[in-house]
């Protein structure tokens, strides 16, 4: 989790916004970095909530956002940046990793009300992806940046 927010505050991004469960440990991994955290009281709920809780966490006047995940340790800050680069306002800008996407993912604020909508069986943002391909953006990184790591298994 701490090498997620660093590389997101290595790719210039702010604010940070990192919405986290309510195990202390998780906001105890980000101490002393220059990160809003935010708590999501039923992370059982899904995605979607955190996705809520940090749309909704945001300053007003922010021209878009950026969700993304902690559990993929490849993904590095030049990558973040080149999706970052690749943004054109009203636009959303995905990765592509070989012949998928994935996260993160940058969504112009006119997306905001439908991701604050998202409901508890939706997929994340990747609906709002799904609705909009006129509007996407996709840039390409490497297959390996993609890599999600969900329980230590995943590490082998």
């Amino acid at each position: 989790m701490r090498r997620a927010a660093r590389s997101f505050l290595e790719a210039g991004l702010a604010p940070v916004i990192a919405v986290v469960s309510g195990d202390r440990h998780l906001a105890d991994a980000l101490a002393g970095l220059p990160v809003t955290i935010e708590t999501n009281p039923q992370p059982e709920r899904g995605i979607n909530t955190s996705i809520r809780i940090g749309i909704g966490a945001l300053p007003r006047a922010t021209p878009a956002a950026l969700i993304g995940v902690a559990d993929q340790p490849l993904l590095t800050a030049e990558a973040i940046l080149k999706l970052v680069q690749a943004f054109e306002p009203g636009k959303i800008v995905g990765p592509r990793y070989g012949d998928h996407g994935g996260n993160p993912v940058i969504f112009d604020r006119r997306f905001f009300p439908e991701l604050m909508r998202l409901m508890e069986a939706d997929r994340g943002g990747q609906v709002v992806v799904a609705a909009h391909p006129e509007a996407v953006i996709e840039v390409e990184l490497p297959v390996s940046m993609g890599t999600d790591i969900d329980s230590p298994d995943d590490w082998f």
